[in-house]
């Protein structure tokens, strides 16, 4: 017979403290000058920040298997299990530590604190109006499920083994894309095969290149927006139209936020498919996406229509790799804003077709790569938000053997 759960405070199973607060920290430049203090910011980056040690740093440490949570600012109420790597170093003030009791699993109740059960807990809780804030007191009251402890072990290394399964992923993902970083490096300078080289604007390149502007190319479009007053421009199953917002997250664009109806679509530009489009104004300069039917965007927008002569492929990877330059082009104003002028005017190396077609063939075989691991990891996130939605509720129950 299985038993039954219990719910707790979680001030009663774990002790919670706060870290050191500003007052007590004096910043030193590397670990030879003190200790490394771990703030929030070291949950999803490693910049770590060192601190002089002293007798108040020593008292406040983390252990293995301690959970630290941000309590405030954009990430406020994620939790983090403390590893190896951040044994006996002390936290911040903003990060408090969540110390559980041996009588219960500290891997189960991260993954409870994680949960959304307990995100919708929080969500009540948090005070401050700038940023959200959770203070101590409000942590020690999250309602936390409790299974018997050899069924938190056994729900604990479930979860562990897919996010296990995650974290081998990312690391093929970030080895991939440091592997495009690499070939686009070389390939989009010195391309493929080339003993003899000559000067030009843009610095050396193959004899066989010439230096044209982005105009030279085919056709700049600067998108339009259809008046938003006219609720038949609009229909959510109609065209495509793209927005800076749907740029950036994959090479071909084929979900936007906003969809147009034939008359809506009739209003704007009509781009056709491999066209390229960047966005020219805003803190998402640079973002980038390519067509893969008809479709057309708002002004914020650039494309680049490749004519015949051209490789719409070849010059997608090539605007990728100018997106630092075109950030820089569009200056520090408040407003970003590269118009269609400056835009159209920008130099570009240009490879033979045949040679632009080869370099992008390289470059979409990693592209593809890149996306079948994303999906696979998209599909071990849904799967264990699906297991901790049946497994940290008791809907699906696990065999203690």
């Amino acid at each position: 017979m299985k038993l039954k759960w219990k719910i707790k405070n979680l001030g009663d199973i774990a002790d919670i403290k706060r870290g050191l607060a500003s007052q007590h920290l004096n910043y030193v430049e590397n670990a030879n000058q003190g200790v490394r203090l771990i703030r929030i910011n070291d949950f999803k980056s490693n910049s770590p920040k060192f601190i002089t040690n002293t007798e108040k740093t020593k008292k406040l440490t983390l252990r293995k298997s301690d959970i630290l949570m941000a309590g405030t600012g954009a990430t406020a109420g994620i939790s983090y299990l403390v590893d190896d790597l951040w044994d006996g170093l002390p936290f911040s003030y903003n990060a408090p530590r969540i110390r559980v009791k041996n009588d219960n699993s500290s891997k189960f109740i991260y993954y409870v604190l994680n949960s959304e059960k307990i995100k919708n807990q929080q969500n009540k809780l948090f005070t401050g109006n700038a940023q959200p804030f959770l203070d101590t007191k409000a942590i020690a009251y999250f309602k936390i499920p409790l299974p018997p402890l050899p069924e938190q072990q056994k729900i604990a290394d479930i979860l562990s083994t897919v996010d296990d399964k995650i974290q081998v992923i990312d690391q093929q993902i970030a080895e991939t894309q440091q592997l495009k970083k690499g070939l686009m490096q070389r390939l989009l300078t010195k391309g493929i095969g080339h003993t003899k080289f000559k000067d030009s604007p843009l610095g050396k390149i193959p004899e066989s290149w010439e230096v044209v502007q982005l105009n030279d190319l085919g056709n700049i479009v600067t998108g339009t927006t259809p008046k938003t007053s006219v609720p038949e421009y609009y229909d959510e199953n109609g065209f495509l139209w793209a927005s800076p917002s749907d740029l950036g997250k994959e090479k071909y664009i084929l979900k936007t936020n906003k969809h147009l109806s034939q008359k809506g679509f009739e209003q704007t530009r009509e781009l056709p498919p491999y066209s390229i489009m960047v966005t020219c104004i805003g803190s998402t300069i640079g973002k980038i996406g390519m067509t893969s039917s008809k479709m057309s965007t708002n002004q914020q927008i650039n494309s680049l229509v490749c004519n015949d002569f051209n490789s719409g492929e070849f010059f997608y990877y090539y605007l990728e790799f100018l997106a630092p330059f075109i950030k820089k082009l569009a200056g520090t104003q408040a407003v970003p804003l590269l118009n269609k002028t400056d835009f159209s005017s920008i130099k570009v190396k240009q490879p033979p077709l045949n040679e632009q077609k080869d370099i992008s063939k390289v470059l979409s075989a990693l592209d593809e790569k890149l996306k079948l691991k994303q999906d696979k990891k998209k599909a071990f996130q849904e799967l264990k938000k699906g297991l901790m939605q049946q497994l940290l509720t008791g809907q699906l129950r696990v065999n203690i053997n």
